[in-house]
């Protein structure tokens, strides 16, 4: 925050809750190790950060573009007139247990021009979003250097996670969202310059698979899972209780006092 208060992106002249401004609170706050906090003017990436994807598999999605490495680069989004511009074939798992039990079938033929999927795990799938679509490739590949391959999914991933993935889709497989009637074999076109992810499928087959119905959400396994999926959002609103968006100002209004 210091580094972006004297590059002059961030007022200092906001009020927090130490009665200071941000600019009272970051004074004599440079920091002394360039290794953990890089100086402004000089940055891990240039325009590093991410991108804010839709298409018929979902509304809203993010890619972190940070972690898009040198060799992914060049596999995926370097063909010439093309770049920026990949597709590939779906390999699609429900759940982080069938990814773990299947990556390693060879009768899926997971290659480089795949495109791992994983759906179930978004906040009503699995309540509290998962941190699963930062997948890794199968032990064959990996042998081979290939360390990442395109990802997909309706739940969420570390934030140092080093994989591409796009995640968050919403709305989620759970309710119906277009990871639901994605199958394996799909092929899917992403275009980071159109800033769009499509899965290449005409509209009367997705009207088909639509009517054939979703993936099963597994049961409640507590009553507060129950309470918390008849509850919360989509991830693209922040996954919160809806309900309790009425009561932000309850430190103004508290509850009374039960003892």
């Amino acid at each position: 925050m210091w580094e972006l208060l004297k590059a002059g992106v961030l007022d200092g002249s906001c009020p927090t809750v130490t009665g200071l401004t941000i600019a009272q609170n970051l004074e004599g706050r440079e920091s002394q190790d360039r290794e953990v906090i890089r100086p402004y003017a000089s940055p891990l990436k240039e325009r590093a950060g991410f991108l804010v994807l839709r298409g018929n598999l979902f509304d809203f999605a993010i890619m972190k573009t940070s972690v898009i490495s040198e060799d992914f680069r060049r596999r995926y989004l370097s063909q010439p007139g093309r770049e920026g511009i990949f597709e590939g074939k779906a390999v699609v798992f429900d759940g982080s247990e069938d990814y773990h039990n299947r990556i390693n079938d060879p009768s899926l033929e997971i290659g480089t021009g795949s495109i791992l999927v994983i759906r179930g795990s978004g906040p009503v799938g699995w309540p509290g979003s998962a941190e699963v679509v930062n997948m890794q490739p199968p032990d064959r590949l990996l042998r081979r250097g290939i360390l990442s391959l395109p990802t997909i999914g309706d739940g969420r991933q570390s934030g140092t996670a080093d994989s591409p993935s796009i995640l968050n889709a919403s709305p989620e497989s759970a309710i119906g969202g277009g990871l639901a009637w994605l199958r394996t074999g799909d092929l899917i076109r992403i275009d980071l310059n159109a800033r769009t992810c499509d899965a290449l499928v005409d509209a009367a087959e997705i009207e088909t698979r639509m009517r054939d119905g979703f993936p099963g959400v597994p049961a409640d396994a507590t009553p507060w899972q129950r309470i918390y999926r008849q509850t919360v959002g989509q991830l693209s609103e922040g996954a919160c209780i809806e309900e309790s968006i009425e009561f932000r100002d309850i430190s103004r209004r508290p509850p009374r006092h039960n003892h």
